[in-house]
């Protein structure tokens, strides 16, 4: 069963992945909710847009090594860079905080590989097509759904510490599937909580009522020391 075009895992095998408290799961998911002041489609489809993990292979049109010249010259695409809502000036800076030499050329980025051999050059060139321009590291899918009233975020990966900085993110309504991430960012009574939560949407899902103070002697068992 999927959520709103999102593969989860349910049944038995996301109960295997909660018991055995696995370090990821294997759909790692974040529900992310708007604050009061960006509650509305628009705001949470660009709320979406800023989560979502760009890489430079998303937004440009073409990658070429130039042998002679020893450099490597990425041609931007503007279209792609307007529907993630940054600038090329946002890519150069990026570039230049990981201390590559850059120059910029209209809608070239050019960056020089003075120093390297042949194969390095081969491999900084597939390095910067996986590198991440904007966004979340790890989030590499949005939905945005309504729940009652409200606005919200579906998001394939999990990182809270990153999410909860962003700016119009409703801190206090975040969610995980990933225990791990919980515990470091929350601490460990919000992961007792998740364990019992978890555990509930898979039994309900499969039609099961048990009694919720099995749940809790679980996740008590888990998380006491």
């Amino acid at each position: 069963a999927g959520v709103a075009q999102m593969q989860i895992t349910l049944g038995l095998p996301r109960l295997i992945e909660i018991l055995d408290a696995r370090k990821r799961p294997s759909t790692p998911l974040m529900e992310i909710y708007p604050d009061t002041s960006h509650n509305n489609e628009k705001d949470a489809r660009i709320l979406a847009e800023k989560i979502k993990e760009v890489k430079l292979k998303e937004i440009m049109s073409s990658i070429n090594i130039d042998f002679g010249g020893k450099k490597i010259e990425a041609e931007i695409d503007s279209k792609s860079l307007k529907d993630v809502h940054i600038g090329i000036q946002k890519v150069f800076d990026k570039l230049k905080d990981r201390k590559f030499k850059v120059n910029l050329s209209g809608n070239k980025i050019i960056i020089h590989v003075d120093e390297m051999d042949f194969k390095d050059i081969y491999k900084t060139k597939e390095k910067l097509k996986e590198m991440v321009i904007s966004g979340v590291k790890g989030i590499s899918q949005v939905v945005v759904s309504k729940k009652g009233r409200d606005f919200m975020i579906y998001a394939t990966g999990s990182n809270l510490r990153e999410v909860i900085e962003i700016k119009g993110v409703n801190r206090d309504k975040i969610s995980s599937n990933d225990l791990h991430d919980i515990n470091a960012v929350f601490g460990i009574e919000a992961t007792r909580r998740a364990i019992i939560n978890e555990i509930k949407n898979v039994l309900q899902n499969q039609g099961l009522d048990i009694d919720e103070r099995h749940l809790s002697l679980v996740a008590d068992a888990m998380t006491y020391s």
